[in-house]
């Protein structure tokens, strides 16, 4: 009894450690010292948030509390900071007023550089149309029953996604909080980081519903978990090839390429024009240029000389298989071209409308007609969103958003590029498989796993009720829209509509 109460037989502790102990800890605090050293100034950069600064940009998750504004945009930046005020009163309420609720993580690029794939304005538009959907499925009945309820997560993962681990790993992380990550939407650009991102995602078993990427394969068949809004690459080139075969004048074509490694986009876009127009390309070789837009620090692109060998082939269509950003350089070169009396017309893909209205007498004078198979067509915004091949959810995606956003001055115009359109079908896809999943249990916890099972059922009398279609998404499409209307634009405007072309459902 005496040893345990430090009698006769009790013995100090030997001493002859105390030294290096007193070392190690030296050197634990100097580590610490120099970690602040590195790390700290990126975070207070970033807000002080839980968000880190890597290349110019600050990355990862938050709830509204950090606002993402691009660089130089006076006017442009105060909408950026209205929606992420938005999307942050509504997380606060939720938490605050909701005892069921889930979190939804948006993972976009949310710090955009006119030079990079994503413009400043598509961005914006994408986090209202997202926001849309949030306060659609929080407080209208229009997505079904209200619960659970849903707080919107911005994941920056960089102006071209190069950052994504830092907003992935958070995202994985909130899987296990009381009020669970159950879902990630976005994936707005085709990238091998967008496909690494959605990988680490699928692998801790988080379904994913991308907007507007939509290169083939970056869906479940490769992907487990992972779905789209969007057509893929092959959906939009089979409508243009229906567009062609419409017309008798269009029989020559030759493809012009982005040749750059990292872009899925333009690697699958260009595979499916080879494989679906093949009798138009004929034995004519391929045009290749270098992007410019995924890159950082990618050189010009060259296309006068391609533009020159357009003119040599004697063709009367181009298959353009690039970015905007490339394509208005493209156009411009064909401005120039040395066979300027020959009509010709470009054929491209892109979410929205490409080519501004200012640009389309100078198309005119100089023959030129973009053919663009598009995710939505602008014609649907006439008439309070009612207007020519509108589809029945668009009406009340509209008037959500005319509500939602106050401060937006012309609706038309904000949603033309068809970006808040794709992020707000993303979210209210997500959501009708986080509510399908519920609803067979509402007393087991809802997590990621519960709503990834569910996505698969979104099909028959379960479809997705969506602004660009109402979406059928069953296993044979492998997590690529069935049903999908597909409209193809012609700029300038020709003097009839073109068929609309729909995916298959199975």
């Amino acid at each position: 009894m005496s040893d345990l109460v430090g009698g006769a037989s009790f013995k100090p502790r030997p001493r002859r450690y105390r030294k290096p102990l007193l070392l190690s800890a030296g050197v634990v605090l100097v580590v610490l010292a120099a970690w602040l050293i590195v790390a700290l100034p990126d975070r207070l950069d970033c807000g002080g948030s839980q968000l880190t600064r890597h290349g110019g940009e600050c990355v990862g998750v938050t709830d509204g509390s950090f606002v993402f504004v691009p660089d130089g945009a006076d006017d442009l930046g105060k909408r950026f900071r209205d929606i992420q005020k938005l999307i942050k009163k509504e997380n606060d309420r939720v938490a605050a007023e909701e005892k069921n609720y889930v979190k939804v993580g948006l993972l976009s690029t949310l710090t955009p550089t006119d030079t990079g794939p994503q413009s400043p304005r598509r961005v914006l538009h994408s986090l209202e149309g997202a926001y849309t959907a949030q306060m659609r499925a929080n407080h209208t009945q229009e997505l079904g029953d209200r619960a659970p309820q849903v707080q919107l997560l911005l994941a920056n993962a960089g102006s071209r996604y190069e950052h994504w681990e830092p907003a992935v790993d958070q995202l994985i992380s909130m899987t296990d909080d009381s009020a669970p990550l159950v879902a990630v939407a976005g994936l707005s650009i085709s990238t091998t980081d967008t496909q690494a991102a959605a990988k680490r995602l699928s692998e801790h078993r988080i379904p994913i519903i991308a907007s507007s990427a939509s290169a083939d394969g970056l869906n479940a068949s490769t992907i487990p978990g992972l779905i789209r809004v969007t057509g893929s690459n092959t959906d939009f080139v089979s409508a243009l090839r229906h567009y062609v075969r419409d017309h008798d004048n269009l029989s020559k074509a030759i493809l012009v390429a982005d040749d750059d490694p990292p872009d899925l986009y333009v690697a699958t876009l260009t595979d499916a024009f080879e494989k679906l127009m093949k009798r138009e390309l004929g034995s004519r070789p391929v045009q290749p240029f270098h992007g410019t837009t995924i890159e950082e620090d990618a050189p010009p692109a060259l296309v006068d000389t391609a533009v020159r060998n357009i003119c040599q082939a004697h063709v009367d269509m181009v298959l353009f298989s690039g970015r905007t950003g490339d394509l208005d350089k493209f156009v411009e070169a064909l401005h120039h071209r040395t066979c300027r009396p020959d009509p010709i017309s470009v054929l491209f893909v892109e979410t929205g409308p490409a080519i501004a209205k200012d640009e389309w007498a100078r198309l005119g004078q100089d023959g030129i007609t973009v053919v663009q198979a598009s995710a939505m067509d602008p014609a649907w915004t006439r008439d309070s969103g009612t207007g020519p091949g509108a589809p029945r959810g668009f009406h009340d995606f509209y008037e959500q958003y005319r509500t939602r956003i106050r401060y937006a001055d012309d609706v038309e115009d904000a949603l033309q590029d068809g970006y808040a359109v794709a992020n707000h079908d993303a979210l209210v896809t997500a959501v009708r498989a986080i509510r399908i999943s519920y609803s067979e249990d509402p007393e087991q916890p809802m997590n990621q796993v519960r709503v990834r099972n569910a996505l698969f059922l979104l099909n028959l009398d379960n479809e997705v009720e969506a602004a660009s279609g109402t979406l059928s998404f069953a296993s044979g499409r492998n997590g690529d829209p069935g049903k999908k209307p597909i409209p193809v634009i012609e700029t300038p405007p020709g003097p009839d509509r073109p068929s609309l072309y729909t995916t298959p459902e199975l």
